[in-house]
């Protein structure tokens, strides 16, 4: 197993540049009022880091990437492209500012206390002709049932199944109704409305287009249904722009920074990570042999990339059908350029500050609570979180 050697002191001292006993000893730590050393240490190091990247970058762009395109199982678009300005402006009143283009985002509000798990998952789409649109779905979980005439039996239903909750804002794999479930819910519902209600050529949205939740998520009609929208998506539809706000590929991000603006590479596809979710998981014997020929199917035709939208933005990688990557690239980074210092669609920013305002997480709990109050119990059920001022 790769531990990083941070299992071993003297890897922890390599990563940190530091002894384990330097660190460990309390008498070395700074005092909180003493904050020139703070950031004398602090500008030194990025300092150190922004030239050490700048160096790298370089070798990065003569050595590497001249090779992306030759790499086995490379996709048939893979390499590095180059954006005029003119193309940016073509896309910018073609598909992007006519309403072509559509994007959504969704967010997911819960609320957990002994009697209930109330949650709200919200959706919203807009493109920028002024269409939009905003859905909600909201979810009761009760532990406690009227269908006991025996009020023990009803007891000791309820402790059990207390029991294998998790706790107060916690989420466990155990907890059927726990994070993966309520965001597998969520990004369903962001795709399935994109292709069935959105007016638009092409579809915009946040993270992966076949996310890890909507495979994992342990429910087989659930799966089910969400490998028919998902095989919508990308084998029909296919012109679809996805675009992570937190990508954890460290490697294409390594990539992308050594990019000057206005550029962008095509990495590889999906079905290396598709394929190394479906080993790690446990499914049923059917629907273990259904998702490994969904894989098989689908992993070859969503490409990843990155691009750099400005001198002054970070990468973004994004993810698009290998048929359409290239155009689906271009639209990325000229949704992008429209933020220069974020580098990151602007149709998506739209998205998730409508989304934020019409599903505010304080306003749904301000409403679980004025539920409480007028049930005559405003402040038992409560947690201490949600009663710290």
């Amino acid at each position: 197993m790769n531990n990083n050697g941070l299992d071993n002191p003297d890897g922890l001292e390599g990563h940190l540049g530091e002894t384990l006993a330097d660190i460990l000893n309390l008498d070395n730590w700074q005092q909180g009022d003493d904050l020139s050393q703070v950031y004398h240490r602090l500008d030194r190091e990025i300092r150190e880091s922004v030239k050490l990247e700048e160096r790298v970058g370089q070798q990065i762009r003569q050595r590497v990437l001249p090779l992306i395109q030759s790499r086995k199982n490379a996709p048939k678009e893979a390499g590095l492209y180059r954006v005029s300005r003119q193309e940016l402006e073509w896309v910018h009143h073609n598909v992007l500012f006519n309403g072509a283009t559509v994007a959504a985002d969704g967010t997911v509000t819960a609320h957990d206390t002994l009697l209930i798990t109330a949650a709200q998952i919200g959706i919203c789409t807009v493109s920028y002709i002024g269409q939009s649109g905003e859905f909600r779905k909201q979810l009761f979980r009760k532990d406690l049932s009227l269908n006991y005439d025996d009020p023990v039996e009803e007891m000791v239903a309820l402790l059990e199944e207390r029991q294998t909750r998790s706790a107060y804002n916690q989420d466990e794999p155990r907890d059927e109704l726990n994070n993966l479930v309520k965001r597998g819910l969520m990004e369903y519902a962001e795709r399935g409305l994109l292709l069935n209600h959105a007016q638009g050529k092409w579809m915009m949205g946040h993270g992966s287009p076949v996310p890890l939740e909507l495979l994992t998520v342990g429910f087989q009609a659930f799966q089910t249904k969400s490998l028919e929208v998902l095989r919508e998506l990308v084998t029909q539809h296919r012109k679809f722009i996805y675009v992570p706000s937190a990508p954890r590929e460290r490697l294409v991000l390594s990539l992308g920074n050594a990019l000057p603006p206005l550029q962008f590479l095509i990495v590889d596809t999906l079905f290396e990570q598709m394929d190394s979710w479906i080993k790690t998981n446990t499914y049923t014997q059917v629907m273990g042999q259904r998702l490994r020929e969904f894989v098989r199917e689908i992993g070859p035709q969503i490409v990843r990339g990155v691009y750099r939208a400005s001198e002054s933005s970070p990468p973004c990688v994004f993810y698009a059908h290998v048929e359409h990557a290239q155009e689906a690239a271009l639209i990325a980074m000229a949704d992008s350029v429209l933020q220069e210092q974020r580098g990151f669609p602007m149709l998506l920013s739209l998205a998730d500050t409508l989304c934020r305002v019409s599903f505010e997480p304080s306003g749904f709990r301000q409403m679980v609570q004025q539920s409480y109050a007028r049930a005559g119990q405003p402040f038992r059920y409560l947690t201490e979180r949600e009663t710290r001022r």
